[in-house]
């Protein structure tokens, strides 16, 4: 089965995306985990190391600590510029096409470059509220990201294959 994944410009599926790559290990052990915007997250993380540095810095006993967490707001302030960046450059890319076959699921980009996953590599197919995430087994494989509105071409896929036992549907989190 074969259809396309409309994520071109869709930055809400991107943040969800970049959010879920990051936090690889912790959807691995607990994939119902809500997923966030990682930009979000970093603006937080921004502005607690900030409020802490100041209120640190007026404490003369914690002076030392005011000057790590200036340094942890310096390599948030680093973060949340890098993902932005990534952020804006995955918003360039086109749509893609996806194939769900017998043999597993396989990402095509622009018809340059794809990614295939067999089944047995596979260890959850994770849906969120923007994205549905393909994880694997271990860390040496890539995840491949597929936009929410093909939600029920990859649910008639899975059935088809006999592969249900893989999905894990979040998306009743998000409502």
């Amino acid at each position: 089965m074969t259809f396309t994944s409309k994520e071109k410009g869709n930055k809400k599926y991107y943040e969800e995306f970049m959010y879920i790559t990051s936090s690889y290990y912790i959807f691995k052990k607990r994939p119902k985990t809500k997923v966030h915007s990682l930009i979000n997250m970093y603006r937080v993380y921004i502005i607690i190391f900030f409020v802490l540095s100041v209120v640190f810095l007026f404490i003369p006993r914690f002076i030392d600590l005011s000057a790590l967490f200036l340094a942890f707001f310096c390599v948030g302030i680093y973060l949340f510029i890098e993902s932005k960046y990534r952020l804006r450059e995955y918003l360039k890319y086109g749509d893609s096409l996806v194939k769900i076959d017998e043999e597993g699921i396989e990402n095509i980009c622009d018809d340059k470059m794809a990614v295939k996953l067999p089944w047995e590599v596979i260890e959850y197919i994770i849906i969120n509220k923007y994205s549905i995430c393909v994880l694997p087994k271990n860390f040496s494989a890539i995840l491949i990201g597929i936009e929410i509105s093909a939600k029920d071409d990859v649910y008639k896929a899975l059935k088809k294959y006999k592969k249900l036992d893989l999905l894990v549907d979040n998306s009743d989190k998000y409502k």
